[in-house]
């Protein structure tokens, strides 16, 4: 888990207790055994749902080349505070795809984009500028700018690819503060002068 992912993950991933779905699902899916106990899980039976893979659930294939030559578009996010699944993850992805495609970032860029969401828990909420449209909870408007979904739908039908994903911090639905995230490779950096709830305050690079 990463660090700053403490406090999201405590209530589920820290507690002491097998996280319930992946107890079912080693119990169901991988061993077809209800009595198997979660608390016995080792690398062995990681390598061991890793080489059955069940429907392809990994979704491991690195190269999307008949999706971009259909002229798709990936548009991934992932919270830096997820408290169940690493962020990493989807860097790890993001990174399979460029290697395995021989693609640079500035490559891929034009049809798949992967945004780093800094304070997001997992999928939303968490103490940073987490609402970015992803959900009717977490939206701040419906300007295409502070909207991923329409920002989406931009890209798709006019061409529009997204530089930054613009978030806000809401505190009981009022917006407190706001933060423009990049697209991987690139990350955030403080410069200031303003205060870091300020869009203006932040670079990326």
């Amino acid at each position: 888990m990463q660090p700053g992912s403490e406090l999201e993950g405590s209530f589920i991933i820290y507690n002491g207790i097998p996280f319930i779905y992946s107890a079912e699902w080693f119990r169901y899916a991988i061993y077809n055994d209800p009595t198997w106990d979660p608390t016995t899980l080792s690398v062995q039976d990681a390598a061991n749902a890793a080489s059955l893979n069940p429907f392809n659930i990994e979704t491991w294939e690195g190269d999307i080349s008949p999706f971009a030559s259909r002229g798709g578009k990936l548009l991934t996010y992932h919270g830096l505070q997820d408290g169940l699944i690493s962020s990493d993850n989807s860097a790890r992805y993001y990174n399979h795809v460029s290697s395995t495609m021989s693609l640079p970032s500035s490559s891929l860029d034009d049809f798949y984009r992967y945004f780093r969401i800094s304070g997001m828990g997992h999928c939303g909420g968490g103490p940073g500028a987490f609402s970015i449209g992803q959900s009717s909870a977490a939206s701040s408007g419906l300007e295409e700018s502070r909207n991923v979904v329409l920002q989406m739908v931009a890209w798709v039908e006019e061409g529009k690819a997204p530089e930054t994903i613009l978030g806000a911090k809401l505190v009981n639905g009022t917006v407190v503060g706001e933060r423009k995230h990049c697209r991987y490779p690139r990350r955030n950096v403080y410069r200031g002068p303003g205060g870091y709830d300020d869009v203006s305050a932040w670079e990326c690079v």
